[in-house]
């Protein structure tokens, strides 16, 4: 018999899309700083579109506004796209456009999610990066902590 909660299922990204997507994260964050600022995402995109993609971006993945996106942020973020009903292979497909500069992909199913979450008196968005903090903890294959 299944148990029934209010609390959705923390679905997180595969291993290989995992590393895609901190592959990206690391060819933004060219200074290992450990986090993206929107200087470095101008850059990464340069002349196309950049200001747009920057602000798009961070209108999504800096869901703290802080100014910076840490890379447990970022792989939060693509666990939500996950959680939002995006597959896979969607994910998988986006992660290669990025990857080549292109431009970034406004997931409005993440932004109504991202709104409803600023709603809540306890944000299940800090419990995503906490988790991903915890499994980048564990991870032979990357060291970013």
């Amino acid at each position: 018999m299944g148990t029934c909660s209010n609390r959705p299922e923390h679905k997180q990204i595969s291993e290989n899309l995992r590393l895609k997507a901190i592959m990206i994260f690391q060819k933004i964050d060219i200074h290992n700083k450990g986090y993206i600022d929107k200087e470095r995402t101008l850059q990464f995109w340069q002349s196309n579109f950049a200001k747009l993609n920057t602000e798009a971006l961070f209108s999504q993945v800096d869901y703290k506004k802080s100014g910076n996106i840490t890379v447990q942020e970022w792989l939060a973020f693509w666990d939500i796209v996950k959680q939002q009903g995006y597959t896979e292979q969607e994910i998988s497909d986006e992660l290669d456009q990025l990857q080549e500069g292109k431009a970034w992909v406004q997931f409005y199913k993440v932004d109504a999610y991202i709104r409803a979450d600023r709603e809540r008196h306890k944000t299940q968005i800090d419990s995503i990066v906490q988790m991903e903090k915890k499994t980048l903890q564990k991870s032979k294959s990357f060291n970013y902590n």
